[in-house]
């Protein structure tokens, strides 16, 4: 069985073009696709303080209850336009886990795809893991470009926890396509949890057009490092508040290959 999990619960105009526009493309993509479309829209009680941790905890909520070994579940915020309806975002064959490096150039976890087994059964235990929250959850870091100081866990959730399982540093200015292994142990300390080998064997890096979070015109573009025609967007990531436009939920746009 393959799922697509969705939580929409804004307090602003935002909902309502949620309903009116993206909860629709969602489920075309479904029935396109062969998923079971999970949305939740009830009033969401947040976790440790954050709405932003809702997803995590409801995979694994999922996993523990109604997913099987073999199912795929994948995730997406509800700030996310799906522009190329035949693209399936996956993990290919072999792999458990499938995210990409966004435009903005963050290992985003806005959207990701898991394909359910053991180790992506632990690896969403130890994402949402109480112990490693309680560690590193509010250790102040520095921020490389701005050089400012705060919890990258306070702002960014799974992504930061991610980022901390993978051994990945908090920015780069320089695109993470251009570091070593695509950034991952580009910050290792004894939270690391993966090697760069276990890393390669269950991850699947998708390219940028896959999470397109920053677009000339659209976006300040102050992070739009790892830049996308508008072409090749596959999935339009509306993120920081950006403003939705309906112009990317009408198929208009074709991938050059």
């Amino acid at each position: 069985m393959k799922y697509l999990l969705v939580i929409a619960r804004y307090k602003d105009y935002r909902q309502e073009f949620f309903e009116k526009h993206i909860s629709p493309r969602n489920k075309e993509y479904c029935a396109l696709h062969g998923y079971e479309y999970i949305e939740i829209t009830d009033e969401l009680q947040p976790i440790r303080g954050k709405l932003g941790w809702i997803k995590p905890f409801k995979i694994q909520e999922l996993m523990n209850s109604i997913l099987k070994d073999g199912d795929i579940i994948t995730c997406f915020d509800a700030d996310i336009a799906i522009v190329q309806m035949d693209k399936e975002f996956i993990p290919s064959d072999g792999k458990s886990f499938a995210y990409a490096i966004d435009s903005g150039n963050t290992h985003c976890m806005g959207a990701y795809s898991i394909r359910v087994n053991e180790w992506s059964r632990k690896m969403i235990d130890l994402m949402v893991s109480e112990e490693r929250y309680a560690t590193l959850g509010n250790v102040i870091t520095q921020h490389e470009r701005f050089k400012h100081h705060s919890s990258f866990w306070q702002e960014f959730y799974d992504q930061a926890s991610w980022y901390s399982l993978a051994g990945i540093k908090r920015h780069s200015d320089e695109s993470f396509w251009n570091l070593p292994n695509n950034g991952w142990h580009t910050d290792t300390n004894e939270h690391t949890v993966y090697s760069l080998k276990e890393l390669e064997q269950h991850v699947d890096l998708l390219p940028t057009p896959w999470n397109v979070t920053e677009m000339p015109g659209e976006s300040s573009c102050e992070f739009n490092i790892n830049k996308c025609k508008p072409n090749d967007v596959i999935l339009r990531h509306f993120a920081g508040g950006q403003l939705w436009r309906e112009k990317w939920l009408h198929a208009t746009v074709t991938h050059n290959g």
